[in-house]
């Protein structure tokens, strides 16, 4: 019975209104966070005075004690995420207080996602991503982009480029940009983007296969 009542438990979500009256709300938390210091903006960040284990919470530089949870935000600036949703929740509040702003920042678990809002509309859409980890976090929202990201994040960037994936031949990840369709994921460290979604997800059912997962990764 403590089993099932805790596979019914629903995951925590965050759901911030910004100044402006946009509503930002992911599947993945971290990616709300994120999406909500990009608004905020790099013009603001060296007002933000939290730390995370006594280091700023966001900083141009990538602490080697926490290079897995560094993620990149805007501008050359990167964020520590080693935090849960509520620990995220309180972080938003005191940077809300430090930089006055009037913005409104709940926790939920029955908030409708940015991507629901798009599938709701009735219009034709892109494909998009969908992917689930063994520890049952999903991982997806309306850009594919943004969901392959964060899936190499999880499964781990150093990881993936110790075992030297290639995507068409060429490295998935390098140690300097090579080619216009990589994208900058941490110092020194370049990712190649397939440019599908079926090419996205082609690349992550191999990395599954490979470092044996157990993801399920579809397509929606």
């Amino acid at each position: 019975m403590e089993n099932s009542l805790r596979q019914k438990a629903k995951k925590k979500l965050l759901r911030v209104t910004m100044p402006s009256g946009n509503v930002i709300c992911h599947k993945s938390v971290t990616m709300t966070f994120i999406d909500v210091l990009k608004e905020i903006g790099s013009e603001n960040f060296n007002r933000i005075t939290l730390e995370i284990g006594h280091y700023p919470l966001l900083s141009k530089e990538i602490y080697p004690k926490f290079k897995d949870y560094m993620k990149p935000v805007v501008d050359g600036w990167y964020v520590n995420i080693q935090s849960d949703t509520d620990q995220k929740y309180l972080q938003l509040n005191s940077i809300k207080e430090e930089l006055w702003l009037a913005m409104d920042i709940e926790v939920g678990t029955d908030f409708i996602t940015s991507d629901v809002k798009v599938a709701q509309k009735g219009k034709k859409r892109a494909d998009k991503l969908l992917v689930k980890f063994p520890d049952g976090e999903f991982v997806g929202g309306e850009n594919p982009i943004d969901t392959f990201l964060e899936c190499i994040w999880k499964i781990g960037v150093e990881e993936i480029f110790r075992k030297g994936f290639q995507y068409k031949d060429k490295p998935l990840i390098t140690t300097r940009q090579q080619y216009n369709s990589q994208v900058q994921i941490g110092k020194d460290c370049w990712l190649t983007i397939p440019p599908q979604t079926k090419d996205k997800f082609k690349m992550l059912r191999i990395l599954d296969a490979v470092m044996r997962l157990k993801l399920e990764v579809s397509i929606i």
